[in-house]
């Protein structure tokens, strides 16, 4: 996910947070999406600012479109939190298709949301996870290239 710099000035890339850093993600900037909500996100993760609870807007802002069409991609394959498997060192987690995914994310999903009531729908190795909890997508993931 790139961010777009004022006019004449190059695009500046947001900063994921890399798999198995400690703490919470370091939300760089804000998306106002078309139906009414706001999600932060660090470049590797976009979640929906009512679910992260008390996390700081920043002021950065970027376009609704690329996040948006990412809740349009169908989705083929699904599974829970809990059907995920710490792969070695720790710096990651792989869904039951093989998909890599950053351990910060998953440990920060695990603990601020009910993990029983979350579900990760994917496709393919490079294409973004979306992650559902109550019936509606409330984050896109990015895979961990392997």
């Amino acid at each position: 996910m790139l961010a777009f710099s004022p006019a004449g000035q190059a695009p500046q890339p947001l900063k994921p947070t890399a798999p198995g850093t400690a703490g919470d993600p370091a939300w760089q900037a804000t998306v106002h999406m078309s139906d009414g909500r706001t999600f932060v996100t660090d470049g590797g993760l976009a979640l929906d600012a009512a679910v992260a609870k008390g996390v700081k807007l920043p002021d950065r802002q970027l376009p609704a479109q690329r996040l948006e069409n990412f809740f349009k991609v169908p989705q083929t394959a699904v599974c829970g939190l809990a059907d995920l498997t710490k792969r070695p060192f720790g710096n990651t987690y792989q869904t039951p298709n093989g998909i890599a995914l950053n351990a910060t994310y998953i440990d920060y999903l695990r603990r601020i949301l009910a993990v029983r009531s979350v579900r990760l729908h994917s496709t393919a190795a490079a294409q973004p996870v979306l992650v559902e909890a109550n019936g509606k997508f409330i984050a896109v993931l990015m895979p961990v290239a392997q």
